[in-house]
């Protein structure tokens, strides 16, 4: 039949990588799947079990279930040529009856276009600031500014999901000149009406990722405008925000704002009441960071430290009974975290999260072996995936009573990110989602966190904890 796509009976692409292992990928009409060169480790599946496939840029993700084993497996295939397209997709489309979604590249942000969106906004900023405060024409002026501001932070989105390089090469220009003006508008606008507004929120987000982005390539600069007529108006908001720093004002804490929604209980729901348990946790809790609480009052004082234990074996001391083991601080003796802190990968199911560990267990994660929280449920090593870049990073999780925190050490006391209690409205498996085995989702109202454990009894311990101590109930 003329136009006929041509059959894909059988299928070979070899010097293609799974875990790190270069072989060759096979199909047929009963199965398909990965062998290494050796042929000594081999993962293969019947065409029947496959349900989903994804390709990016000669990555191919696979999503199997079988009815022998009700969980799924994500099998992982990298460094196929892009021409390999055609028939990979042929051959899943007739032998598994399954389409392969292909990922196109994000475009890439357009300097020029950036640069023109950037002047409106530094001059929209000037018009809000020269307006009396509390005046209908400021807060016209400032919904001016941000119909300015959705057109630069839907495209800083799009590229912060991009890749880096192109992102680096875009902002790292003129010593870091883009996101350099960027920030100083950010910093030193005076909004009144909309200084909460998502879209503002946003936008200081999507600056302090590509900061953060530069910054681990080696890129980053300060930025500083030239004394010239041209920047007469940056330099005088370079003054201003040099100013509010030296007066101690924090120009990050607006930053923080843009997670309330989901670090807060729903509207509407009673913040749990200050039993005596609860207020035992916290304050046992506080000591961790010192601090003191407006109805738990300051942290108990600590206990006199009991008498020296008799030495054991070779002169070693006991623990004293009941001790709980404490990971060693950052950059000290026997310490390991710093060494992992903020590790990223982009296949965390050929990394195990519990790297930090090998070498005091021997590679085996125990959650609360390692206990840094008092009260805690559990603790334990997750990849996680970042919100707007989706990177997987190594994370010490941490669920309380009546919150999820995740750290970027296991000894570090502030955390990357906190859930509360009640706004949490599901736990689920998500290795279909993230096409990440081991993987599962916590899903707020407006955003889904995304895990990665070292094996399924781990991810199973924190579905089920967390569905216990976070889920919204009235849901």
């Amino acid at each position: 039949m003329a136009g006929a796509a041509i059959p894909i009976k059988k299928l070979r692409i070899v010097n293609v990588r799974n875990a790190g292992e270069t072989g060759k990928f096979c199909g047929n009409a009963e199965s398909m799947g990965w062998m290494r060169e050796d042929g000594e480790r081999m993962v293969v599946h019947p065409v029947a079990s496959v349900r989903r496939a994804e390709w990016f840029e000669g990555q191919l993700r696979i999503l199997v279930e079988t009815d022998e084993d009700p969980g799924s497996e994500v099998v992982a295939v990298e460094g196929f040529a892009n021409e390999d397209f055609d028939n990979i997709w042929r051959y899943f489309e007739q032998s598994c009856g399954v389409h392969v979604k292909k990922h196109r590249q994000v475009a890439a942000l357009d300097p020029e276009d950036f640069d023109h969106a950037m002047k409106g906004i530094e001059d929209a900023a000037d018009r809000v600031d020269e307006t009396t405060q509390g005046s209908s024409q400021k807060k016209g002026r400032e919904l001016d500014m941000l119909k300015r501001v959705e057109n630069v932070r839907d495209g800083l989105d799009e590229a912060v999901s991009g890749d880096k390089q192109a992102l680096n090469r875009v902002f790292s220009a003129n010593g870091c000149e883009r996101i350099g003006r960027l920030r100083l508008v950010l910093d030193t606008v005076q909004l009144e009406v909309y200084k909460k507004d998502p879209r503002w929120l946003h936008l200081r987000n999507m600056c302090k990722t590509i900061e953060s982005v530069l910054k681990d390539l080696g890129t980053f600069r300060q930025w500083r405008p030239s004394e010239d007529k041209e920047h007469a108006s940056l330099l005088r908001r370079m003054m201003v925000r040099e100013l509010k720093r030296a007066q101690g004002q924090d120009l990050d804490d607006e930053d923080e704002e843009a997670e309330a929604e989901d670090t807060q209980p729903i509207k509407g729901e009673a913040a749990p009441a200050p039993g005596k348990l609860d207020g035992d946790r916290l304050a046992n809790t506080l000591l961790i960071y010192g601090a003191a609480h407006p109805v738990y009052g300051a942290p108990r004082a600590e206990e006199p430290p009991p008498p020296p234990q008799p030495p054991g074996p070779a002169g070693e001391v006991s623990a004293p009974a009941g001790a709980v083991p404490v990971a060693s601080e950052p950059g000290s003796e026997g310490s390991d975290d710093h060494n992992f802190e903020d590790e990223e990968v982009a296949d965390p199911n050929s990394v195990r999260a519990s790297a930090p560990d090998d070498k005091a267990r021997g590679g085996r994660q125990d959650f609360c072996l390692h206990q840094t929280h008092p009260g805690s449920v559990l603790e334990g090593w997750v990849w996680k995936r970042s919100r707007f870049l989706r990177r997987w990073r190594r994370r010490w999780l941490v669920l309380l009573p009546h919150q999820l925190m995740s750290f970027k050490s296991r000894s570090g006391t502030v955390p990357t990110e906190t859930v509360m209690s009640g706004t949490v409205t599901r736990v689920y498996s998500a290795d279909a989602e993230v096409l990440q085995s081991r993987s599962f989702g916590v899903a707020l109202s407006r955003r889904i966190h995304y895990m990665v454990c070292d094996d399924d009894k781990q991810k199973e311990a924190w579905i089920r904890q967390i569905n216990r101590a976070l889920l919204d109930r009235r849901r």
